[in-house]
């Protein structure tokens, strides 16, 4: 898929990395490495070495971002520690549940003219070797950024990166998403969902334009975070704080996407004026619902009705996307029940199908619902319990202290995520970035109180690149 240049792209990252480790300090080099990756290489495509899985972006970046590390390991700003033991546990339990997987589902599924292989053990390597390539920025955050000198600068990166990739994503409002047809010579997903409201939804180098408008998020709490440390004295930083703040709304709301809208809503006047307490109360609810919410919908107790008139009056046509979206997971979540422990696996073997037309009658949108019936339980609480597990370890860790506005803020932007996993498979690198960053720093007990020594052995970049705005 693609010209030449897609591939061309993907081989030659690791080369941008050991520049960007040669140019840049440590913090900032493993966060350029995996960032500018995600938002730059090409969506939907990759190398496909044999006997391995194939290698996207994500894994590529991932790979060069963990290789810079380990080489220039010395450089740290923190001591690397090991991981607490349920980090430990969810992480064996994700690597080994793809073999599980592969032991439960050796039958072929044979449905009129529609044949989906068994599984084979072929299939469990590859998904054990994809488990801890999707791993690997979390521990990149767990090790070298669990700090608050590291969230700080992961921040100050989404507030850099949001403002350079808002000049591509204006283009494509205006002219439709179009860049990476241009560059790379193919569009990433259905032309049609990229039509909203009488415009265009932006997708420049990303699967979709909920990926786009997702990061654009991150990139619009992240600048709010930055307003909220910047003194109120400080006139010109001040300034350019506001101004990257609404300039970065803007974009965000131009991205036309109703649920990253609602984050911003929320999050952003929470962030201006409540204290770090309540913001670390409401990330660690939303992080509790989004892990509870399969559980309520299996039992029936979530109230599905509610949510769907209520989007229905505000917008008909997001009111039946939402009832559509329910209707197909209490299809897939019945089939997931079938083989609740380790899910059916690849091939298309989660979804239902119509055995004459050999058409696929089901679609799996929320990340949730896509691991749980392709890994099953073993799968689901394995992926979810590191992704809310970071938010709820941190909160657990931070009762009865005092926070940094650094860290409750990011802590937010994981739980917009969260939520956001329920309707759509938004789950990036950035997401097990933020995610590792949000659990080391519970391990290290990094608080308001604590943080000072953290703060002040980081080294600072050697490069041009800044992370602050102000």
């Amino acid at each position: 898929m693609g010209n030449p240049l897609a591939l061309m792209m993907l081989a030659a990252w690791p080369v941008a990395a050991a520049i960007l480790f040669s140019r840049l300090g440590y913090l900032q080099a493993v966060i350029w490495t995996i960032l500018a990756g995600y938002l730059l290489m090409p969506p939907v495509v990759g190398i496909d070495p044999p006997l391995l899985p194939e290698l996207n972006k994500n894994a590529i970046a991932a790979l060069a971002a963990t290789a810079g590390a380990l080489i220039l390991r010395q450089q740290s700003p923190l001591p690397w520690q090991r991981p607490e033991g349920w980090v430990i546990a969810l992480m064996v339990l994700s690597v080994l549940t793809p073999m599980a997987t592969v032991v439960t589902n050796p039958e072929a599924l044979v449905e009129g003219i529609t044949y989906r292989p068994g599984l084979s053990i072929f299939d469990g390597i590859n998904g054990m070797i994809g488990a801890m390539l999707e791993l690997l920025p979390f521990l990149l955050g767990y090790m070298i950024l669990s700090s608050v000198e590291g969230v700080r600068a992961w921040m100050g990166a989404l507030v850099l990166a949001g403002l350079a990739y808002s000049l591509p994503m204006m283009l494509e409002i205006r002219l439709s998403p179009q860049l990476n047809v241009w560059i790379y010579g193919f569009f990433a997903h259905d032309f049609s969902q990229s039509i909203r409201y009488g415009g265009y939804r932006p997708m420049v180098f990303l699967e979709h334009g909920l990926w786009v408008a997702l990061f654009a998020t991150m990139a619009a709490l992240s600048a709010t975070v930055t307003l909220r440390e910047t003194p109120r004295g400080s006139g010109p930083a001040r300034v350019r704080a506001w101004a990257a703040m609404l300039y970065l709304l803007a974009v965000l709301f131009l991205c036309k996407s109703v649920a990253s809208m609602l984050y911003a809503l929320l999050m952003v006047p929470l962030i201006l004026m409540a204290p770090t307490l309540w913001q670390m109360r409401l990330a660690g609810g939303l992080a509790a619902a989004a892990l509870i919410y399969p559980l309520l919908l299996w039992l029936g107790l979530f109230p599905v009705d509610l949510f769907k008139d209520a989007a229905m009056a505000v917008d008909a046509e997001r009111g039946r996307s939402l009832e559509f979206r329910f209707n197909n997971e209490a299809l897939l979540l019945d089939r997931a029940s079938q083989k609740p422990l380790a899910g059916w696996g690849g091939w298309g073997r989660n979804l239902e199908v119509d055995p004459i037309s050999g058409e696929y009658t089901s679609v799996s949108d929320g990340h949730w619902i896509v691991v749980m019936s392709i890994s099953g339980i073993m799968g689901y609480v394995a992926a979810f319990g590191l992704l809310c597990g970071s938010v709820l370890r941190l909160w657990i860790a931070s009762r009865g202290r005092v926070l940094d506005r650094w860290t409750a803020g990011l802590a937010l932007i994981m739980a917009a995520n969260l939520v956001d996993l329920i309707p759509n498979a938004t789950v990036t690198p950035l997401t097990w970035l933020s995610a590792g960053a949000l659990a080391g720093l519970a391990a290290r007990g990094v608080t308001a109180d604590a943080a000072a020594p953290a703060t002040t052995t980081a080294p600072q970049p050697r490069g041009r690149l800044r992370t602050v705005i102000g």
